[in-house]
């Protein structure tokens, strides 16, 4: 044969198995080469939180939703400076994807339907047995079909002949075939990328990690390999920060409690403290110095400071608290977090306006107190009432957006996924999905699940394409 497969693909996770079973099903020789010692890339350790509208979990559960919907929201909340191409084909998408993967055994109860991010509507679709299923499912779905794996492969380039992409090299070994799907996954790990590509995740130097910091191969390999061959890199600087205290025991948690309140170095609100991870470590970073000052009371600590409802509303038990007691109290010790009798000295330990603090406390405390309600900023308290900031000792814990939740810099691609060089050209025979783009998200995180959702969505149209192209190349002599 004058080549090994008709379509290599270069990642396990979400893309990269979606993209083989549309390649396989199309009736290409497909192989996987994964880097790491598993497949499912950082799909296998999420939350498995799947955005779709207009889905049976939906409908079962009485929620009226729509592609329209979908479209409106995430164009409005990026001002349009997104991509519309892809927006559309998301929402027109969203939903027959999660019936794909449901049709793969994923199940989705409606009870774990969340709302996930800034509307009224639930989109939040979360896998009952969270990424781990998702990512079980779709290996064992391609390996039904045939797709081969190979574990252990970190591929280091492309080889392109007359202009086009006709295999890889891997450990001097090469693999050709008429499609490359690059779908290797984001570059949290790479304080080098991060530097480049998202300047104001590394403006937090070491107190920046990556939720999935325990996979190694997260390094923007498909950066790397997409330049080698001339192909354009977009979406500087964004992705998904969530807000965290920074100390050493680095515990995984998407939002902060709704029983603090946030201020800035000007001693001031400036949002809602229980905001979701779709704009709360972006307003966090708008602010001075990229941060802020959570206030607290100790009897409200000792009362929820060990509720994960906030930290990990999937219930997938992935999150610990960082705002329990015993935590605080060794933070306190270590003068990382600060402890006072008084707020004014709390917020002098803390190099704030101890008179703004103040003043910005008693109206807060006033709103709880008098009208049962934040009348400035409209927070909620996660089914719980409001509690006042009024009893010795008072705390002032330093935050800052420094959990990388996903990285959002990275190939160009068409709507049918194939990748563009810097000129606009399509770049032959390379193909790209999943957080590997650089051009779908735009400066705010349309909501939680819509990176696993347009990995399932974009690695499908990626194994499509591929495998059209593939089976259509002619065979060289």
């Amino acid at each position: 044969m004058s080549h090994d497969y008709d379509v290599i693909i270069i990642g396990s996770g979400a893309a990269g198995m979606s993209a083989a079973i549309e390649a396989r099903l199309a009736g290409a020789r497909v192989m996987v080469l994964e880097a790491d010692d598993h497949l499912g890339g950082a799909t296998r350790n999420s939350t498995g939180v799947v955005y779709a509208c207009n889905s049976s979990t939906q409908k079962e559960k009485g929620i009226e939703d729509s592609a329209d919907a979908v479209y409106d929201y995430i164009m409005t909340l990026n001002q349009h400076a997104v991509r519309p191409d892809l927006i559309r084909a998301y929402a027109d998408e969203c939903g027959p994807m999660l019936e794909w993967l449901k049709e793969k055994g994923v199940e989705f109860p409606t009870n774990m339907l969340v709302h996930s991010d800034v509307t009224n509507v639930q989109r939040g679709h979360t896998s009952k047995s969270f990424g781990l299923g998702i990512a079980d499912a779709l290996i064992n779905r391609a390996g039904a079909l045939g797709v081969e794996t190979a574990l252990g492969t970190r591929v280091d380039g492309l080889i392109i002949e007359q202009g086009k992409v006709v295999g890889i090299t891997a450990d001097g070994t090469e693999l050709r075939a008429p499609s490359v799907v690059i779908a290797t996954g984001g570059f949290g790990n790479s304080p080098e990328m991060l530097a480049k590509w998202y300047p104001t995740a590394a403006y937090h130097g070491e107190r920046t990690w990556a939720v999935h910091r325990d996979a190694p191969f997260i390094l923007g390999d498909g950066i790397t390999l997409g330049q080698s061959v001339g192909a354009e890199i977009t979406g500087h600087d964004t992705g998904l920060l969530n807000p965290s205290p920074c100390f050493d025991s680095r515990y995984v948690e998407a939002f902060l409690p709704p029983w603090l309140i946030a201020v800035n170095e000007h001693g001031k609100r400036f949002m809602a403290e229980w905001e979701s991870y779709a704009v709360c470590g972006y307003l966090i970073n708008e602010q001075p110095g990229q941060r802020c000052w959570a206030i607290f009371d100790h009897p409200t600590m000792v009362e929820n400071g060990d509720d994960l409802s906030y930290a990990d509303p999937y219930n997938s038990g992935l999150a610990i608290s960082s705002w329990e007691e015993i935590t605080i109290s060794r933070e306190v010790e270590k003068g990382v977090a600060h402890r006072a009798d008084s707020l004014a000295e709390v917020a002098r330990m803390a190099g704030l306006d101890a008179q703004a603090v103040e003043e910005t406390v008693r109206r807060y405390n006033d709103d709880v107190l008098t009208h049962g309600e934040d009348r400035q900023f409209r927070k909620d308290g996660n089914g719980h009432a409001l509690t006042p900031i009024r009893t010795a000792p008072f705390y002032a814990v330093e935050v800052r957006a420094a959990i990388i939740g996903f990285t959002a810099a990275g190939l160009d691609i068409t709507a049918d996924c194939e990748v563009r060089d810097t000129r606009g050209k399509v770049i032959e025979g390379l193909y790209a999905a999943g957080e590997v783009l650089g051009c779908f998200h735009g400066k705010r995180y349309a909501g939680g699940g819509t990176s696993i959702g347009s990995s399932v969505v974009f690695g499908r149209r990626a194994g499509t394409t591929a495998a059209r192209h593939a089976l259509a190349a002619p065979v060289p002599a």
